[in-house]
Formats: structure tokens, sequence, C-alpha cells
């Protein structure tokens, strides 16, 4: 069932003892059966409590909060929030209660605008790629080889062309990639796996916060920057991912930026899939728009490739 900040107030003084919430906020979620709440105790404390509203919801909270605790361990406990108690609910299922993230939620314009917030994120993804596997698997996170993982993406793509909405050009392009076998030749490390505005905060011009571990794998570290630099201005990214492998005690994998620009791409097919799995004309049309945008840039880049191919045999000629 759904409660409002006031029910979710006095769930919190139930989990927390000596608590006594004094003021409440809404805080927006990307899941719509998870209700969450700021809470602001009378000591001045600020809390976070989150609530699901359905048996599935709370099983992925349950798996966000036991992976948060494995990584308190790491490198990482200075940005993940610490659980500061449960309370069982009447219908099944746990309220947790968190200390309140340092900031605010993060806005992709923090990125374009700051290089240090765009360093900062770097930093922290490197901190979250080279969290130790066994810690990670330790927390019950699963793990993926790089053969398993290059499989969905090839027969979500062939799924995709075979129903017949990819023009030619982008069938070949994606193609080209999942034949490329060196692309795809890495090391599992730990992912976070749903990385988006909605689970990181910022203070200042540094990330401070980063929440929802419940889709993390150990997989392929490409999945985290797919969504950024897909997002981001080149200059921009490339400030994020200098900071990215200054971080990483060891050097990482030569190609991993092709990848995530790879997967990025792929995600589109993926967006494509589920479009047309719930029957939503929306999401089809959107996605069905990402996939003729990205053929006129294939056309665009080939007009190019003739044009400079034309002027390197003309001046050859006049020479």
């Amino acid at each position: 069932m759904h409660r409002n900040s006031y029910s979710l107030a006095a769930l919190a003084a139930a989990a927390v003892p000596g608590l006594v919430p004094v003021r409440t906020s809404t805080i927006a979620t990307p899941a719509e059966d998870l209700d969450v709440a700021g809470v602001v105790a009378e000591d001045g404390r600020r809390l976070m409590v989150l609530s699901p509203s359905t048996t599935a919801s709370g099983v992925r909270l349950e798996r966000d909060l036991r992976i948060a605790d494995a990584l308190t361990g790491t490198p990482l406990r200075t940005v993940i929030p610490p659980v500061l108690g449960y309370v069982k609910l009447p219908e099944g299922g746990r309220c947790a209660v968190t200390e309140a993230p340092v900031g605010r939620p993060l806005m992709l314009d923090d990125l374009q605008d700051s290089t240090e917030a765009a360093r900062s994120l770097g930093q922290v993804l490197a901190r979250i790629h080279t969290v130790p596997r066994y810690a990670a698997e330790a927390a019950g996170v699963e793990s993926y080889t790089p053969e398993t993982l290059h499989a969905r993406h090839r027969a979500r793509i062939d799924r995709v062309h075979a129903a017949g909405h990819l023009p030619a050009a982008v069938a070949q392009r994606w193609e080209g990639l999942l034949s490329d076998a060196g692309l795809w030749d890495f090391a599992p490390q730990f992912v976070h796996g749903d990385l988006s505005e909605e689970c990181l905060f910022v203070s200042g011009h540094r990330i401070s916060a980063v929440r929802d571990w419940s889709s993390s794998t150990v997989g392929d570290p490409a999945a985290d920057l797919a969504w950024l630099v897909s997002s981001l201005d080149p200059e921009r990214f490339d400030e994020l991912y200098a900071a990215y492998r200054e971080e990483l005690p060891t050097d990482s994998h030569p190609r991993l930026m092709e990848r995530a620009q790879a997967l990025g791409e792929f995600a589109v097919a993926e967006w494509l899939e589920h479009g047309l799995e719930v029957e939503d004309e929306v999401i089809v049309a959107d996605a069905r728009g990402m996939i003729a945008d990205l053929d006129a840039d294939l056309a665009q880049l080939a007009r190019d490739e003739a044009e400079r191919a034309y002027d390197e045999m003309s001046a050859r000629e006049d020479g």
C-alpha cells in the first residue's frame, strides 16, 4: 500500500529509537512502487524513509540496502548514507530509515556546467569499479561473463532487426560492433547498473551520495559510462573519463569508451523492445525516432568520408 509523508514519518519514529519528527518533505523516486520521504528530526538530524508498496519493491529495497551495507567497508562509504533502522510493515516487508543524502539530486546540467562535478563523478565511478569482486559477491550480487553479456546484446539486436525496425546502416553498424571480438574481451567488474540523475546527489561541485544499488552486478564497467557518453558534451565527458582513469589503480580497458558508446546505442534497441512488449506507442515512437537520428548521423558520416576521399584523390592528381 502507498503511504504519504506523514505516515512515513510515523514509521521513521518507530524504526529509530528517540526520533521525534518535526517536518517532512516528499522526495521524487523513479520507482512508482516505492514511497520515499525526507524527515527532519527535533534534534536537527535529516533522514530518509523508504517504504515499499509491493512485494517486488520490497525485494528490491532489501537487495539495495544489503549491497549498500557491504559497500560501507570500501572507499565508497563516504557516498553511501548509512541505515539507521527498520520497522516491519503490517502487510509484510520492512520500511527502512537512512541518513538523508547530503546535498541535492544531481542534474545533468551540473555535469555540463562544471568540470569539478564531472571529475568528481569520474572518481566515484572508478571507486565503484574497483570494489573487490569477493565483497560484491558476498552481498549477493550476480556475476556475468563477457560472453553472457555479449550474447544478450546479440539476441536483442537480432530480435529488433528481425522485426524490421532497423535501417540497413544501423543494422550494419551494430553487426560490426558485435562482431569485433576485441571490443568485448574485458574483465568483469562491479558496476552500479542503473546510473541516472535520480540516484546521484551533489553538494557544491562534488558527488555527495549514490543511491539505489539494487541493479548492481559484476559485469561490464562500460554499462555505467554508457549513459554519460551519450548525454554529455564530448569535452565534458573527456574530463570525466580522465578523472576516472586517474583514480583507477590499474589501466582501464583500452576500448572501454568505444564499448560505452556501443552500449549507449544498444540501449535504444532495449527501449524499443520494452515499448513493443508493453504495447506503449509513445515509447515505440521515441525509440524509433532515436534510431532514425542514428541512421541520419551515419549517413552524414558516410558523406563526410566520401568528401574527404574525393579531396585526397583530387590533391594527388593536382600534385
